[in-house]
């Protein structure tokens, strides 16, 4: 049975989540495509409002 690999934009969205949380500054993001740096982003965000 083969396992299904996660969609790239949900862990690109869970990863931003959790440097938010760490405190990491949005600056080291290290996606470089558009659509998977604006999820990044995006995780970054909801993270640094649920910090706050």
């Amino acid at each position: 049975m083969k396992r299904q690999k996660r969609d790239r934009l949900a862990r690109a969205l869970s990863r931003g989540y959790q440097a938010g949380i760490l405190g990491r500054p949005r600056e080291n993001c290290p996606y470089h495509s558009l659509n998977a740096r604006s999820y990044w982003l995006g995780g970054w965000r909801q993270a640094w409002e649920d910090r706050v």
